[in-house]
Formats: structure tokens, C-alpha cells, sequence
């Protein structure tokens, strides 16, 4: 009877047919860091990801901030939850979990537009 209301499906699990070589991030040693003003983050929705994560960020608004004075803010980045780009104007846009250094270090989550970011350390 339980083999009648389920039927389970026996295709393998791959999700591409061709095969994927995936090559390990190299840690970087902080102590003599040199931060680029310039710096671009990359494309790759996993480095994107990585590189976020447990960085100390500042964020530019597109509006004025009611935390701060001015547009910028300060974020420690806990968590990237998810990576998305939007249908309309075609920004991208990251989901995350931060510490809010301008607020008193509460966690919160925020969608942050990628053009937006800086990355401090």
C-alpha cells in the first residue's frame, strides 16, 4: 500500500552532464592587508559569497540613512545568505545576517545591493 503513494524517482543526482573542476580559494594572510579602493568584486555568486563573509563592510544608500548622518554605513557581515539579481533593473543584490556597528551591534538582515559595497576587512 506505501509503495503505491510514493513513487520515487531513480535518475541520477547530477545537476550538469558535463563534469565541473572546482579549485579551493587560497587564505589570504590580514595582518599586511592593503585596502584597494577600487576593489571589484567578483561575479561568481560562491567567491561573491566567500569574499562577504565575516568581512567588515561600509554600504553606500541610495537615499540618506536614519541610522547615520549621511549614506554610508558600517556592517560586519555574519552570514551571505542568499545572491539575487533583480528582473527589473538588473542589479544584483546579496541576502544577508550583519552586525550593525551603527546601531549598537544588533543583528539584523539586510538586502544589500552589490554596487553598493565596500569592502574594509
Amino acid at each position: 500500500m506505501i509503495k503505491k503513494m510514493f513513487r520515487f524517482s531513480r535518475k541520477p543526482l547530477a545537476l550538469t552532464a558535463k563534469p565541473v573542476k572546482i579549485t579551493p580559494m587560497q587564505p589570504t594572510n590580514l595582518t599586511n592587508v592593503i585596502v584597494d579602493a577600487n576593489q571589484q568584486l567578483p561575479s561568481n555568486p560562491v567567491h561573491l559569497a566567500s569574499e562577504l563573509t565575516g568581512k567588515t563592510v561600509s554600504y553606500t544608500n541610495k537615499e540618506k540613512s536614519s541610522v547615520v548622518s549621511g549614506k554610508t554605513r558600517v556592517f560586519k557581515i555574519k552570514a551571505v545568505e542568499d545572491i539575487t539579481v533583480s528582473k527589473t533593473t538588473g542589479n544584483e543584490y546579496v541576502t544577508v545576517q550583519v552586525q550593525d556597528l551603527d546601531d549598537g551591534g544588533t543583528v539584523k538582515h539586510r538586502n544589500l545591493l552589490v554596487q553598493g559595497i565596500d569592502v574594509v576587512v
